[in-house]
């Protein structure tokens, strides 16, 4: 009992050590490609590997932070907050935009795995990726789909949004925080919403409510779409 106690400390401490060392390094050089997020699962990775050490292990030994990091999901809120009035005013804009951006990933996902010929149960692991991570394992388990590949593509496009999500928008020319922060929240979801909340009080704000928004439309379309789809696509991929 005293020696899982102790490896549990000490998997703690070298997380918390990584994700420090990597924040400072982070704004120090001001790299997108320096993301903390990515940064850390890149090290913990080579750690895991040549220590060999199996990842249920790990898991297990880190639970605290997996504990304390579903807590602090809550903190999302209080950009959303502080800036209520404003959302208020753009609540319609933030509900078309979220359901087009669901749909519309769930739509380009669906034909893309049609035109490859992509097995079914691996379509159906793509369709909900514009959520967090626990929804979209229940989206994908209700679907019949394989949750682990869609919490990894989750955890993937949201490491892309927070390492190069901000400097597209640039090279759009985004300059309006409100746009930005919808673009993160109902794309990127909660890795994308972080980001927002970090570059601007009002980008995170709009970036938390647009990632509400899309977990509801995408738990409550997405099943009601791909039925659809595969009934009117059946014949057309044979």
């Amino acid at each position: 009992m005293l020696d899982d106690l102790l490896i549990t400390i000490c998997v703690c401490a070298l997380i918390t050590v990584l994700f420090f060392f990597t924040r400072k390094l982070n704004s120090q050089f001001h790299s997108p490609l320096l993301n903390p997020l990515l940064l850390c699962i890149v090290m913990l990775s080579a750690i895991l590997i040549f220590a060999d050490i199996s990842y249920q292990d790990f898991s297990n030994a880190s639970y605290p932070i997996h504990f304390f990091l579903e807590v602090a999901v809550v903190a999302l809120a209080y950009p959303l907050f502080k800036q209520i009035h404003e959302i208020k005013h753009s609540l319609g804009l933030l509900l078309l935009s979220g359901f087009i951006g669901v749909t519309s990933a769930a739509l380009i996902a669906f034909i893309l795995c049609k035109i490859f010929a992509v097995p079914d149960e691996l379509l159906r692991s793509l369709l909900a990726l514009s959520v967090t991570t626990p929804i979209t394992l229940i989206i994908s388990d209700e679907l019949n789909g394989i949750p682990a590949i869609a919490a990894f593509m989750v955890i993937l496009i949201g490491i892309f949004g927070a390492v190069f999500g901000l400097t597209l928008l640039s090279l759009l020319k985004v300059e309006d925080q409100r746009v930005k922060g919808l673009a993160l929240g109902v794309v990127c979801h909660g890795i994308g919403t972080a980001t927002a909340i970090e570059h601007h009080p009002e980008a995170g704000a709009f970036a938390s409510a647009a990632m509400i928004i899309s977990a509801l439309i995408t738990a409550t379309w997405v099943p009601i779409l791909y039925a659809i789809l595969a009934q009117l696509t059946g014949s057309w991929f044979i």
